[in-house]
């Protein structure tokens, strides 16, 4: 099918997060004197940051105290006498300079560049995902860039959609790619158009969420959107 409008989620569907994180989450904890056990650190404020994100998609939490308050509880839980409001700055900035992307991304984007527009639909935080962005090898194909913090409500929440598609009327040629059933896939469903799910695991869907298309490669978005 010809879309005129492809919606691409950023981290874990462009952008290589993980390793942005960790090596974020690595070097901060160093600067504040913390250098043994980081690997079970980190298991343990990846459960937490989940958590508090998950707050974040739902609207219980804004993004300001997100910023802290993932840290508050995980200081809290690990016993560490450390400062969130001190952490917190110094980690997003480290966090803004993973710009490294997944397998096929660059390859990918460039091949729908100039068939059709392309915007970059985020949930992350705008001082991280803004310089990452204009410094990735991406910048130089996108149009558009939507980011949650600055439209003032997270994917999957309708407001965040009703904000791009005021901007971009393309509502009903337009497609989501994401890596992210509960917030990529429901949203582009509770809004109303097709969304395509990048499932590189292999992960089961063991949620009632339906995504139009599943692809396992970013390659195969080529066989789904045709020109």
């Amino acid at each position: 099918m010809k879309y005129k409008l492809i919606l691409f989620d950023a981290d874990g569907t462009l952008f290589n997060f993980d390793k942005a994180e960790w090596e974020a989450f690595e070097k901060t904890m160093r600067k504040f004197g913390i250098r043994e056990n980081l690997n079970t650190l980190h298991s343990e404020y990846e459960k937490i940051n989940k958590a508090v994100w998950k707050e974040f998609e739902e609207k219980k939490i804004s993004s300001a105290k997100l910023r802290v308050e993932r840290f508050r509880r995980f200081f809290e839980n690990q016993k560490l006498d450390l400062n969130p409001k001190e952490i917190s700055p110094a980690y997003l900035v480290n966090l803004a300079q993973g710009i490294d992307l997944l397998e096929g991304a660059e390859e990918i984007v460039s091949y729908f560049h100039g068939k059709c527009e392309l915007a970059l639909a985020t949930n992350g935080l705008a001082e991280v995902q803004r310089p990452r962005f204009a410094n990735s090898r991406l910048a130089k194909y996108f149009q558009h860039i939507f980011i949650s913090e600055e439209i003032g409500f997270p994917k999957p929440n309708r407001e965040f959609f009703e904000y791009i598609f005021a901007e971009l009327p393309y509502k009903y040629s337009a497609i989501i790619v994401g890596d992210n059933l509960t917030s990529d896939i429901q949203g582009g469903v509770d809004f109303g158009i097709d969304s395509c799910w990048y499932n590189p695991k292999n992960l089961k869907n063991e949620t009632s969420i339906k995504p139009t298309y599943e692809i396992h490669e970013l390659a195969e978005l080529k066989n789904i959107i045709k020109f």
